[in-house]
This record gives structure tokens, C-alpha cells and sequence, in this order.
């Protein structure tokens, strides 16, 4: 039997999730066992013999990896481990060329036009020296929604209502020692507060749910949001199982928001690392299905 790592980081106040996790691909008899990336030491050797080092004792070299929880201080030891398990031939369900395209929020929109052209997109603008408010202004529009390029889980990213209020904050923060490149996008007014998340992996759909917040235009759940089920139409389905697959990874998610018609829908961004809460929870309603298609794609992704 294939064995593998659930290749997490520091998972302080995910311990629930995680052990869940183990035990669901350990029932779905998927041989993985927790380990902590951080203690893998990250070589070039010149003849691979089939084993690697973990906290400096040889062990043998997995057969996969699953990703865990990933903070964003952790995510370069995290790549660093994962290309050096690529090149001994150890299957990543997440690969690192995936993970760098989904970072760079502009160029994931680029390569979704690319890969499906159908697939509608806020405009978006990076912003440099040569971009002016007025050239803002005129391609965008205010509102718009001001972002860090690479944020997560909400963070770094504000809704602009005017020039002099964009003017004001690119005053700031080309005066300070920022250090993060920024982007304004079009702000899908539709879509305020709320969005749609489908998780994707092995092919196939794994879940699909709704975030809403009634108090704030950013709807995800580490900014106050709620979830509920989404009946996701199977063109988006479709859409999203190929953007996955065309990104290169086995598992990941997509958010989109609500266009102002009916089965309108425009990507918001993709992720290579989707979270495990949404797991939990449909642990804890008693939804075996999301599970049951949860361990059938880390299956399929390992094959």
C-alpha cells in the first residue's frame, strides 16, 4: 500500500480538524501520517536512494503528500519541501507550479482567460508608477476594491469609494516601507457581502457553499462570515473542475461572486489550498457525502 504524508505546518487551533482528517483517510484507507514540513530537511544529493530526513533521522520517502494547514510564514519551507519531493518522484497533490500561478492574483486571472475563456473576470489594474488615478478612474470606476496581491482569508483588501480616498491611501502606502504589490479591481456591487465557494478535486466537485456577511462588504468567515449550501449550476461546476485541472492541482477551490443576473458568475480568485473547516462542519451536520467525494479526490489525486 501507498504511503503518505499529510504535510502540515504549526495546526494550533486546528487540532480537531486535523486528527478528523486523519481519521476519515485513515477509515477511507488512505496510509497518511501528520507530519510537520518544518521538520523535513530540504536537500540536493546527487544520488537519490529512496529516503529522506526528518528531524535529521533518515526515513524512507513518502509515496504522496497531502497538504494540511500552511500559514503564510511557513509557505516558502513548505515549497522548498514540496519541489524537493517532486524531483524524487513523489506524487503532490498540490503542485508548487500551482501554487506560485494561483498567488499572483493578476496572473491567475490572465491564465483563467486563457484556459477558459468563458470565464468572466472583474477588470483589474496593477498598480505602478505609470498607472495614474485618472487611468484608474476611467478603466475601473469607483467603487473599486483595493487588494494586496497575495492576501488571504480577507486580509488586505478594502473597498475604495472615491479617487480622493484612493489618492489618500496610495499616499500612505508609497511613503511607507510597504514592501506588497497592489492591484485595483472592479468591484461587483451584486456580489456585496457574499460569494461562492466550489471546492474541486480528483475531477469532480467535493462542495460547494456560500459565504455571506450582512455587516461588511468581504464575506469570508475569518471576517465575521456565515456559510450555507450552494446549489451550484453544473456549467460552473464544469467550468471550475477545468480551471482546477488546467492550474495543475489535484485538490483546490474557487471563489466567484454573484453577477447581476441569474447563473452570472465572476472569479474572484482560486486557491491551491482550500481549508479543512469547511470539512469539519460538514463533519459535525452529518453530511457524509461532502466527506465520501473528499476522500474520493485525494484518491484520484494520488493515483
Amino acid at each position: 500500500m501507498k504511503k503518505g504524508y499529510f504535510l502540515t505546518g504549526d495546526y494550533s487551533g486546528f487540532e480537531k480538524e486535523i486528527n478528523m482528517i486523519k481519521t476519515m483517510l485513515d477509515e477511507a484507507d488512505i496510509n497518511v501520517e501528520i507530519v510537520n514540513f518544518n521538520d523535513i530537511n530540504v536537500l540536493a544529493v546527487d544520488d537519490f536512494d529512496g529516503k529522506i530526513f526528518v528531524k535529521g533521522e533518515e526515513v524512507d520517502c513518502p509515496d504522496f503528500i497531502v497538504p494540511g494547514v500552511i500559514r503564510e510564514r511557513d509557505v516558502y519551507k513548505f515549497k522548498a519541501v514540496s519541489r524537493m519531493l517532486e524531483t524524487f518522484g513523489v506524487k503532490c497533490v498540490t503542485t508548487v507550479d500551482g501554487i506560485d500561478k494561483v498567488a499572483d492574483k493578476i496572473y491567475s486571472f490572465q491564465l483563467a482567460k486563457q484556459y477558459v475563456p468563458e470565464v468572466k473576470i472583474p477588470k483589474t489594474i496593477l498598480i505602478s508608477d505609470d498607472v495614474t488615478l485618472d487611468m484608474i478612474e476611467e478603466q475601473i470606476g469607483f467603487p473599486l476594491v483595493l487588494k494586496i496581491m497575495d492576501g488571504s482569508q480577507g486580509k488586505g483588501v478594502c473597498l475604495v469609494e472615491s479617487k480622493d480616498e484612493l489618492d489618500n491611501i496610495l499616499t500612505i502606502v508609497t511613503a511607507s516601507e510597504f514592501g506588497q504589490e497592489l492591484m485595483a479591481q472592479e468591484a461587483i456591487l451584486s456580489s456585496k457581502g457574499r460569494d461562492i465557494r466550489l471546492v474541486v478535486g480528483g475531477g469532480q466537485l467535493i462542495h460547494s457553499f456560500s459565504r455571506y456577511n450582512e455587516s461588511s462588504f468581504k464575506s469570508n468567515i475569518h471576517q465575521g462570515g456565515s456559510l450555507q449550501t450552494f446549489d451550484a449550476p453544473q456549467s460552473l461546476i464544469d467550468m471550475s473542475v477545468k480551471l482546477i485541472e488546467s492550474f495543475g492541482l489535484g485538490l483546490g477551490s474557487i471563489d466567484y461572486l454573484f453577477g447581476e443576473n441569474e447563473d452570472e458568475f465572476y472569479l474572484c480568485e482560486l486557491n491551491s489550498l482550500p481549508g479543512i473547516s469547511y470539512i469539519f462542519a460538514a463533519k459535525e451536520s452529518g453530511d457524509t457525502a461532502v466527506i465520501d467525494r473528499y476522500t474520493d479526490a485525494i484518491k484520484r489525486a494520488i493515483m
